[in-house]
């Protein structure tokens, strides 16, 4: 023995970080920038509901390093857990899900895509319900919202925030 406590070690399948340009199952290094030559970055994700914890920290350190800091940041964050939760739990399947962010100056831009065409409904629940505020809260906390059907089939669902707002 080194003299180092046991570190524990989950049981199960590992979350493992996966992109078209790699042979799948195959971890991925750094995001990959998406095929538009839009300056958004691109990362993809199993469909665990670990990724939504993964793929949240990922959108709030790169709205970070852009400069989107403090409750424009904040609000990023649930907004983005919620497009990512939304995802996982109702449209990916068995594929991956897809998440871009964009920043610019004055928007952030974060979408997520998914392999199911359904399109989200915003609900507005009873005040007990234990779940189906998601889309509620992305259009009452984002200045623009919406959903691209993607050819291939699937969805893009989107959020815009204005940073001039915070």
């Amino acid at each position: 023995m080194s003299g180092e406590p046991a570190r524990r070690i989950p049981k199960g399948r590992s979350l493992r970080l996966v992109s078209p340009a790699h042979d799948a199952g195959q971890p991925v290094d750094a995001p990959v920038p998406p095929d538009e030559d839009d300056g958004a970055l691109r990362l993809e994700l199993p469909p665990q509901r670990r990724s939504v914890g993964v793929g949240r920290h990922w959108v709030v350190r790169v709205a970070a390093e852009a400069g989107v800091t403090g409750m424009a940041n904040q609000v990023v964050e649930l907004l983005a857990s919620e497009l990512l939760a939304n995802a996982v739990l109702h449209g990916a399947g068995d594929e991956s899900i897809r998440i871009d962010v964009d920043c610019t100056d004055t928007v952030v831009r974060v979408s997520v895509t998914d392999n199911l065409p359904q399109r989200p409904v915003v609900l507005h629940p009873e005040p007990v319900a234990p779940a189906g505020r998601g889309m509620a809260i992305i259009e009452a906390m984002s200045n623009r919202w919406g959903v691209e059907p993607r050819p291939s089939g699937g969805k893009t669902v989107w959020f815009e925030i204005d940073l001039d707002q915070y």
